[in-house]
């Protein structure tokens, strides 16, 4: 046999017990605590924001899971959570519908506000669909219909420190627009009445014309019978 080189070699070799091991970076939290049975600290923030402020979501089942290892980003941004919608073979697998990621480094040095403001960001990408009638869809199982709804507002921290905060420059756009089009909107209205009056007006004196003509044969009729009853003069 031949010696086994390179990349081959390396392949064949068993692995050594020193060897860097690939690092796991998400952990499922699971609902209580196993030694006293009371709901973990997520959970039991998440479960009072739907009961109190998302009763839409009380059928939708999402569970939450540890981030290990987020590092900041190219341009210093560390995500703090993420909302995960669950696609087909994922709900084949378990339950869950959506998944809220939150960072494990950065929890613990969060307050109970800023605990409860990042997961009920997190809860507002969490939408199902609606027909056209306005009914939450679901698939052939059964199961509801979701989708990731995206942030309503979206700005760079340098934007906010010179110009304030204020409505979002897409639907102050989209305001803009719908303002100056009602104007032309309401001029189109105003010829269109205008339009409507003016053969209005016409129709009528249309009729008026012919309710005289009218009038005036039946005189002129009853003028003749009139003479013709009489007879001629002596």
């Amino acid at each position: 046999m031949g010696r086994q080189t390179g990349s081959s070699a390396k392949r064949g070799r068993p692995k050594g017990s020193g060897q860097k091991r690939r690092r796991v970076t998400v952990k499922f939290i699971q609902r209580r605590i196993e030694h006293t049975g009371l709901v973990t600290e997520p959970y039991r923030i998440m479960e009072k924001l739907v009961k109190t402020r998302r009763a839409d979501l009380n059928d939708v089942k999402i569970g939450i899971a540890w981030r290990l290892g987020w590092r900041p980003d190219a341009d210093g941004w560390r995500t703090l959570g993420q909302c995960r919608m669950r696609g087909d073979l994922d709900r084949e697998l378990d339950e869950w519908d959506f998944i809220i990621l939150l960072n494990e480094d950065a929890w613990p040095t969060f307050s109970d506000k800023q605990k409860e403001r990042l997961i009920f960001h997190e809860l507002g990408h969490a939408q199902f669909s609606l027909d056209s009638n306005g009914a939450v869809k679901r698939d052939d199982r059964g199961r509801l219909v979701c989708r990731i709804r995206k942030h309503d507002i979206q700005d760079f921290r340098d934007v906010v420190t010179i110009y304030g905060w204020e409505e979002d420059l897409q639907d102050l756009a989209e305001k803009g627009i719908a303002d100056a089009q009602r104007p032309l909107l309401a001029e189109a209205e105003k010829k269109a009445a205008e339009k409507a009056s003016a053969t209005e007006d016409t129709e009528g004196t249309e009729n008026k014309k012919k309710t005289s003509k009218k009038r005036k044969d039946k005189d002129m009729a009853e003028t003749v019978e009139q003479e013709e009853a009489e007879g001629p003069e002596d």
